[in-house]
């Protein structure tokens, strides 16, 4: 049996559940200025579930979001909150001294975006701003939610600087698994990083139905490969500056849901599996727990 990794759910969504924010387009970096404590908490719970892999609550603190709200001189700030959250997590017990910290490169202005609606330049001096904050408190980089190749691109020349193992994820079209949201192709997404150094690919905030379309690509290059879905029945109504309570949740994802297809994605040969938007705790400790009940051996991500 392969060995396998499980990586932490949304902290997001449940963020803003916790802490009432649902109509605040800060999102979960109004958490990080009203309730850090929560975060850690949240961490914890993620760890408690089982989880290897905890990623930094920093998604929505880049300067372009938060300029929307003249909170730009926010921004390492709220990266610095982001990254005490995680380590009090893991220093708070040593059962969890194994246990990884991603950093996070998001998509800068907003998810879900066909092109940058920035130039190249801004965008790659925020990505290594973001690095050179992280760089000393991470043990390897995800850059999440990439919807086209360009973004993709240059979230990994930021990263690569600094010579910490990358993660390279891509947001697919809720239609078809084998696109990007900009409508590129993933294979031939996949295939502009074939000569440079990953970790792996995955893909993230995604419906359940494409995962398979999705991990049909995967199998064509060499590097390990994951799946981080999200519990949302659309993101189309989500534009750059709204706040996350345009979306709504699907009922059917239930841990039991989430287990079936948990278990059939690392059975068709995903090295790690997570969760993104309202994969909570929850489902993460159910698929846990079937993992060790079919003895699935695990790896750490490094």
């Amino acid at each position: 049996m392969q060995k396998v990794t499980l990586f932490d759910g949304g902290m997001g969504q449940e963020l803003v559940k916790r802490n009432s924010h649902e109509k605040d387009p800060l999102w979960s970096s109004k958490v990080l200025i009203d309730n850090p404590n929560s975060i850690m908490e949240l961490h914890k719970e993620f760890l408690d579930a089982g989880a290897s892999v905890i990623s930094l609550n920093s998604y929505s603190c880049t300067p372009q979001r938060l300029k929307r709200l003249d909170l730009e001189n926010k921004f390492e700030e709220l990266q610095l909150q982001s990254i005490k959250a995680a380590k009090e997590a893991l220093n708070s017990n040593l059962k969890y001294k194994d246990v990884k910290i991603a950093g996070c490169l998001p998509p800068l202005e907003g998810s879900y975006k066909s092109k940058l609606g920035i130039s190249k330049k801004e965008a790659l001096e925020t990505y290594k701003e973001i690095v050179n904050i992280q760089k000393n408190d991470v043990d390897f980089f995800i850059c999440e939610t990439m919807s086209s190749i360009s973004e993709a691109l240059i979230a990994y020349e930021a990263s690569s600087l600094i010579g910490k193992p990358i993660l390279m994820s891509f947001c697919v079209s809720e239609k078809d698994g084998k696109r990007l949201i900009s409508g590129e192709k993933l294979f031939d997404a996949c295939a502009n990083f074939q000569n440079k150094k990953l970790l792996g690919f995955s893909i993230n905030c995604c419906q359940f139905e494409v995962v398979e379309h999705s991990i049909e690509i995967f199998k064509k290059f060499s590097l390990p490969y994951g799946v981080f879905p999200n519990g949302f029945k659309t993101v189309e109504n989500l534009k750059p500056g709204m706040s996350v309570d345009v979306l709504e949740k699907r009922i059917d994802v239930n841990p039991s849901m989430f287990v079936d297809y948990g278990i059939r994605w690392f059975n068709s040969g995903c090295s790690f599996v997570g969760g993104c938007c309202e994969i909570g705790p929850d489902l993460i400790k159910s698929l846990d727990n079937e993992m060790k009940r079919l003895k699935f051996i695990r790896k750490s991500i490094i």
